[in-house]
Formats: structure tokens, sequence, C-alpha cells
């Protein structure tokens, strides 16, 4: 089991699940928006790669969102 995993055991859901969006979809999202905020000055040939990161990222939010709201129904 990881640390993340046995820290978020320890702790009541609500303050688990908050922690998990703080500490992953925000940051993920942050360096998202980084990305494009660099690409803004990159040529666009040279941006293909951070582009492909940055969309690759959203989408797997995307499915973490989805995930976390399941588990709110379900709470």
């Amino acid at each position: 089991m990881s640390t993340m995993s046995t820290t978020a055991a320890k702790l009541d859901p609500s303050t688990a699940l908050s922690d998990e969006l703080r500490d992953g979809i925000l940051q993920d999202l942050l360096a998202v928006g980084m990305i494009l905020h660099r690409m803004e000055c990159t040529p666009v040939e040279a941006g293909q790669s951070d582009l492909a990161t940055a969309s690759a990222t959203i989408e797997e939010n995307v499915r973490i969102v989805r995930d976390l709201i399941d588990r709110l129904r379900a709470a």
C-alpha cells in the first residue's frame, strides 16, 4: 500500500476526498495551465508534444472526477 493510500485510509472520507482533489487534480490542472501558457510563446511544431501531454492530463483528470462523483453518489 502506498503512503498516500495509507494516509487516506486514516482520514475521514471527506478529508481524504478533499486531499485527493487538492493534491491530484488541482496540481495536474495547474501543470496543464503552465504548459499551455508556455505554448503561447512557442512555435506550433515545437509545442505538439506539450499539447499532447496537456490533453492526456485533462482526459485523465476527467476520468478521476467521474470516479470521485461515483464515490460521492455511493456514500
